[in-house]
């Protein structure tokens, strides 16, 4: 009778870093401090900062080469808008055979040291569960101070792909989930979709249900990131696309319902919106200034173009 190889990682971190300097030490040490009873590794993507990132990371790297893995980019691929970020993660992290996936990126970090361990425990032993996360703290970087997060403060416990359909309440760094081949595949199908992350928890939603553990074992960074400091009406046309694209794919009908509900409720808002600054524009006109109200209609022809693409 043959033994069973081993198994070399049964967690791959996803962590992806452009310009993270001030942040990305604290992010590092998170993963390095985790204690656990099974291997795990970190592929640290840095998509060619031009801050010191780089150099940390090779710093950890080389001080902890059995978890940290770096990719070091010459070129910035999260500009392309071609999915050449995605097929690169999704490659490496293929490549580590591991069944479970974490996501921390460069701005946040973890805080408890069995953070992995608690989440894998809690996944290998509720088999109807396709992801498990977790409390964080929110630190606001305009502010300089730390939140008890609002966004999740509601939810308890186990939740569904119905509840996650009215809007993403898991913030990135508190998740651990199943990896899955076919939700690689389906999210290759729907092509580039922001915010990335909540488009993998929705497709996770049709294989089973989410948990949410009450540790706190995370600070999310508030204002830092691409995403969390966007322009409110363009975050508003990516959600509206998002939303529309997971309508498609999804299976679960009560899912698709609540989805459809969220498409026409931000495509009201952007109309009101738009309707609005016509209005303000009008104003604008008679009091002879113009040239002022043609620089504000700018971003609204961008939108209404993109809502059309």
């Amino acid at each position: 009778m043959t033994s069973q190889t081993p198994l070399k990682y049964k967690v791959a971190i996803n962590c992806l870093v452009y310009n993270h300097e001030p942040y990305l030490r604290d992010c590092l040490e998170g993963f390095v401090m985790q204690q656990t009873d099974f291997p795990f590794v970190a592929i640290v993507h840095d998509d060619a900062s031009t801050d010191y990132s780089a150099d940390i990371i090779r710093e950890y790297a080389a001080k902890y080469p059995d978890i940290i893995h770096p990719i070091y980019e010459t070129e910035n691929q999260y500009s392309k808008k071609d999915g050449s970020l995605t097929r690169i993660m999704d490659a490496a992290i293929e490549a580590t055979g591991a069944p479970y996936i974490a996501i921390c990126e460069g701005d946040d970090f973890w805080t408890n040291p069995h953070k992995l361990q608690k989440q894998v425990d809690f996944l290998e032993t509720h088999l109807e569960y396709t992801l498990c996360f977790h409390n964080v703290k929110v630190f606001n970087t305009q502010t300089g101070k730390m939140l008890t997060d609002f966004i999740m403060k509601d939810i308890q416990g186990e939740s569904t792909i119905i509840d996650l359909a009215k809007g993403n309440y898991i913030h990135t760094p508190s998740v651990v989930y199943k990896n899955n081949e076919e939700i690689i595949l389906k999210r290759r199908k729907l092509g580039s979709c922001l915010p990335g992350d909540y488009v993998v928890w929705m497709l996770l939603g049709d294989y089973g249900k989410f948990y949410k553990m009450e540790d706190t074992m995370a600070v999310y960074r508030y204002g830092c990131g691409i995403w969390s400091g966007s322009w409110n009406l363009e975050k508003a046309l990516y959600e509206f696309k998002t939303f529309s694209k997971l309508y498609v794919m999804i299976d679960n009908e009560k899912a698709r319902n609540v989805l459809d509900n969220q498409i026409q409720g931000l495509f009201n808002k952007m109309i009101l919106q738009e309707n609005e600054t016509h209005t303000q524009l009008l104003q604008l006109r008679a009091s002879h200034a113009y040239r002022l109200g043609k620089l504000m209609l700018k971003p609204f022809h961008w939108v209404k173009h993109r809502m059309m693409s």
